[in-house]
């Protein structure tokens, strides 16, 4: 496998419509309660050319033999001004998608090195995630590349 990282462009929206929707339907069948299934477009047109737009955000896919087979969408985030809070500037992952046929061949690891150099790039040494629970497989490879739980979400049904 040869896989060659890129930034994403326009011409990538139907390729990652179908990665998103992939996300998509596994965190819905995971947490329906959380989650729905999508008709149409796994992300509209504007979604996109907005993300693309935004200099404090990046959209890197994974590409195989010319075919998507996983993205990371980050963007930087600062903390509130409030006086409790340490000021920080950091990049917040907010997704990644692996093709269910790639998944457990570096794909996912190689997406994340890929974040960890544009926070580099830009001056940034700090990167954060949000990983559901049950998603066992990519708090594991997080865990292996370092991170750890800062914070934790907990809920009670009434």
């Amino acid at each position: 496998m040869n896989i060659l990282l890129r930034a994403a462009t326009q011409e990538d929206y139907e390729a990652l419509c179908v990665l998103f929707a992939q996300g998509d339907r596994f965190h819905y069948q995971a947490l329906p309660e959380f989650f729905r299934p999508v008709e149409g477009p796994a992300r509209t047109q504007e979604f996109f050319s907005e993300m693309l737009a935004n200099e404090d955000a990046a959209l890197f896919v994974a590409e195989n033999e010319g075919a998507l087979v996983g993205l990371i969408r980050c963007y930087v985030h600062s903390t509130p001004q409030v006086p409790v809070v340490v000021t920080r500037r950091f990049v917040h992952i907010e997704d990644m998608v692996v093709d269910e046929t790639f998944r457990h061949q570096g794909v996912g690891q190689a997406l994340m090195e890929r974040v960890h150099q544009w926070a580099q790039e830009i001056g940034l040494t700090e990167v954060e995630l949000g990983v559901w629970e049950f998603n066992t497989a990519a708090r594991s490879l997080y865990e292996k590349m370092g991170y750890r739980t800062t914070r934790r979400v907990m809920r009670k049904r009434l």
